[in-house]
């Protein structure tokens, strides 16, 4: 996914954090959902704009639909658990559905028929299944962690190429060889170090 997408995700996650706090720091109105709602309805239709000036339609409707149901799933439950609020879906108003906790598994599943698949769509998805989406399978954990690890296995990227491994053995020997000029030097220093001996020698030698 490119900067500007996931900055736009970033931005819908802070717009929900409020929600997402175990015990919330003030309670919520139906004036503070409507601003809710359209702070998100805002976001998502910048993320069309972007993903439009790329893709086709149908690749934003792929990628928006699951973003757009795991903010509604999000809310409404947080929103009756926390305030016993009424949540008017944005599935409802931005696509005219209002069963996307299936319709969400159904194109997930017509996704991974297809290898033609937009990688940025594989992408969203396994955002949307890690951040929480449930849907139909909300009392079955199990069938989320096996979409989660066949969208893994479409988005899964390769390791780079280890710079640390070790060296070949043509790289360590040129690493430890020696300098040619040191055995020069070595020789050249013996040499003065034998002359100087010489000639202490030969001026403490005293004949008979």
């Amino acid at each position: 996914m490119t900067l500007g997408l996931w900055e736009k995700v970033v931005k819908i996650n802070t717009i929900l954090a409020p929600l997402r706090e175990p015990v919330p720091k003030t309670v919520l109105s139906t004036a503070d959902l409507v601003t809710l709602r359209g702070q998100l309805r805002g976001h998502l239709e910048d993320l069309r704009g972007i993903i439009t000036e790329q893709y086709s339609e149908r690749d934003a409707y792929y990628v928006l639909f699951p973003l757009t149901a795991h903010c509604d799933e999000w809310v409404r439950k947080r929103v009756q658990d926390i305030a016993e609020l009424d949540w008017p879906p944005l599935q409802q108003e931005l696509y005219q559905v209002d069963d996307a906790g299936d319709l969400f598994f159904e194109l997930l599943d017509n996704t991974l028929s297809k290898p033609e698949t937009l990688y940025l769509v594989y992408e969203v998805y396994y955002f949307c299944l890690r951040d929480g989406f449930c849907g139909r399978y909300i009392a079955n954990p199990e069938r989320i962690n096996d979409y989660l690890d066949k969208l893994a296995g479409h988005i899964r990227v390769q390791p780079l190429a280890d710079n640390s491994a070790a060296p070949s053995v043509a790289s360590r020997r040129a690493f430890f060889r020696i300098p040619v000029y040191f055995y020069y030097c070595s020789a050249g220093v013996l040499l003065l170090l034998l002359y100087v001996f010489l000639l202490s020698l030969a001026s403490t030698w005293h004949p008979v």
